[in-house]
């Protein structure tokens, strides 16, 4: 009896450690579809600090591959198939080439699925 006392605190962390790490993977699991965009405002936010750019907006496409079976369509990951930018200075055309060599090579993906636009200049209401 002695034996089954001495092995309750222990048989107690334990299961405390086991609940704590599967809680940690759970939430983990769940802030992998946050994780896009996030993405999107880092790479906002560098592609802004570059000289001339001025503000700018990114939002990245994901083309979902799946696998059907006769009852069943599995989701095998996201492939990133394009990038839309918007930049205040993506009306000069060095700005607008240096925004699509600088994503290009940075998200390693062809310069052709990569569209740069000028963002819309809002007037200040007076």
């Amino acid at each position: 009896m002695d034996k089954k006392q001495a092995n309750r605190p222990l048989l107690l962390i334990g299961s405390v450690v086991v609940i704590v790490v599967i809680f940690m993977f759970t939430l983990n699991s769940t802030n992998k579809g946050q994780q896009r965009l996030t993405d999107e405002q880092q790479l906002a936010q560098i592609l802004s600090e570059m000289d001339a750019v001025g503000q700018v907006q990114v939002y990245f496409h994901y083309e979902q591959e799946t696998e059907s079976g006769n009852f069943l369509t599995l989701s095998k990951g996201q492939k990133m198939t394009g990038v839309i930018i918007v930049a205040e200075g993506a009306h000069q055309s060095t700005v607008k080439s240096l925004l699509k060599t600088t994503v290009s090579t940075t998200l390693q993906i062809p310069a052709h699925r990569i569209q740069i636009v000028p963002m819309q200049i809002k007037e200040e209401e007076k």
